[in-house]
């Protein structure tokens, strides 16, 4: 095992890739993890999870998950003593469901959706596309979905969590920004390369043939364009790039690219596809 030392940030994902004993260390440790022997939800989830974020998800003790960890030869830095609070999103509680100019618009349970191995972010994004300001989405699951209020904050919403029921957690969305279109979304990135044809064949030439990997997620169905890319992410190598051969302008994969550190530039073809290449700067 050749990993560097780990911290309460570091993503699940990257300790099962180090150290595949990682998942029944974690299933023993707490019930909650055995979701991680489903390769499916494991793909799904384990990218987008930190340490920190799987120890409050599952109730779990920071300090016993790192305990387990240096256990399996992981090196815990000294952020180990750091406690679990001081890592976790501040969620917004200034919001009441009494406010009478809150509307609760819809309730979705995604526990159905990750019984069955599929990944419901796209559903839940699709289902506050048309929420304008003071209106609610009502999101049932069996854990606090810590990665999506982190990325609904960015996208104008704010998040409150109830625990009605030990396997239950009510997630309350609300718009509260002005939302954006589509178009509009992109125009406000800070990224200057979308779209500019002499950028993207700049930078593409940059890259020595083997220094970029090519895949094409035109064929598949939503979310998995999504979860491919971040997942061939997952897997690249230092210094090397990704060309995606894409059927549309992804633009919430763009924020989550932003997020995590990826730079990207987007060159619209002439079949009104578009070719888009990440790699770190």
């Amino acid at each position: 095992m050749n990993v560097d030392a780990i911290t309460p940030q570091t993503k699940v994902s990257s300790l099962i890739k180090a150290n595949p004993e990682v998942i029944e260390a974690l299933a023993a440790l707490n019930p909650h993890f055995s979701k991680l022997r489903n390769p499916v939800l494991r793909k799904l989830l384990a990218g987008r999870v930190t340490i920190s974020d799987a120890c409050r998800i599952a109730g779990c003790n920071l300090d016993d998950f790192l305990g387990k960890m240096k256990e399996l030869r992981f090196k815990v830095t000294t952020e180990e003593a750091s406690h679990l609070e001081d890592t976790q999103p501040v969620l917004d509680l200034t919001l009441t469901l009494e406010t009478e100019e809150i509307l609760v618009s819809r309730t979705l349970d995604v526990r159905p959706m990750l019984a069955a191995g599929q990944d419901p972010l796209q559903t839940i994004l699709k289902s506050l596309d048309s929420h304008e300001r003071g209106q609610a989405l009502k999101l049932i699951n069996s854990f606090e979905p810590l990665p999506l209020i982190a990325l609904l904050s960015r996208k104008g919403f704010s998040c409150r969590t109830e625990r009605p029921e030990p396997d239950i957690v009510i997630t309350w969305i609300f718009r509260t920004e002005n939302r954006l279109t589509e178009s509009e979304t992109i125009n406000t990135s800070d990224d200057a390369n979308i779209g500019v044809a002499n950028r993207f064949e700049q930078i593409l030439a940059s890259f020595t043939p083997g220094q970029l990997e090519e895949i094409d997620v035109r064929h598949l169905e939503m979310p998995q364009p999504m979860v491919t890319i971040l997942q061939c992410l997952s897997e690249l190598p230092a210094g090397n790039g990704l060309f995606v051969y894409h059927k549309k302008v992804p633009v919430y994969l763009l924020s989550e690219l932003k997020e995590r550190g990826y730079a990207f530039c987007l060159q619209e073809t002439p079949d009104d596809k578009v070719n888009l290449l990440i790699y770190r700067q």
